[in-house]
């Protein structure tokens, strides 16, 4: 047993996640980890499943094993900087993206735009209002319907009034 194997459960666990049987998928996932657990895609699909489970604290260790394993994995940040993100781990978030923001290549499509989105409202959690506003219109100017980031910039301006 070995890598081979993990693969197929991995393949398995893929094909149960896009079934929606997320709890089903997520032990496919262990299986795979159990053979080799050095497998990082194993440990990041189990991470995202596990964000559809709400259970934020388990998916960010996958996070960290994948990060561990392959820290130049770009996604790897996304997925930790959201996770944290929901943990209300501002700091730690804004980081987190900061890393992906800086990695990732590709600033017009939705993973950047939707990590941008991510950052600013970290920011403003964090009251960097500034910082975030800056973000948030820039944002606008590539997309002016992008909503979240409008509603977010106008919370913003009521907050400096």
């Amino acid at each position: 047993m070995g890598k081979k194997e993990a693969e197929v459960f991995h393949k398995q666990a893929m094909s149960f996640l896009g079934q929606g049987e997320v709890q089903r998928a997520v032990e496919f996932f262990d299986k795979a980890i159990n053979l080799d657990e050095d497998f990082f895609p194993a440990w990041n699909n189990k991470g995202i499943a596990l964000l559809e489970l709400k259970k934020y604290e388990q998916a960010l260790d996958c996070f960290e094993q994948v990060i561990r394993i392959n820290p130049l994995d770009r996604m790897v940040w996304y997925n930790k900087g959201y996770t944290l993100f929901m943990l209300k781990k501002y700091d730690e978030s804004v980081t987190a993206l900061d890393n992906f923001l800086y990695t990732y290549s590709k600033d017009d499509d939705a993973f950047y735009k939707y990590a941008s989105y991510l950052y600013a409202n970290g920011l403003y959690h964090l009251k960097e209002y500034d910082k975030a506003a800056k973000i948030l219109k820039g944002l606008l100017v590539k997309d002016e319907n992008f909503m979240e980031a409008q509603e977010l910039l106008d919370q913003i301006t009521k907050n400096q009034e």
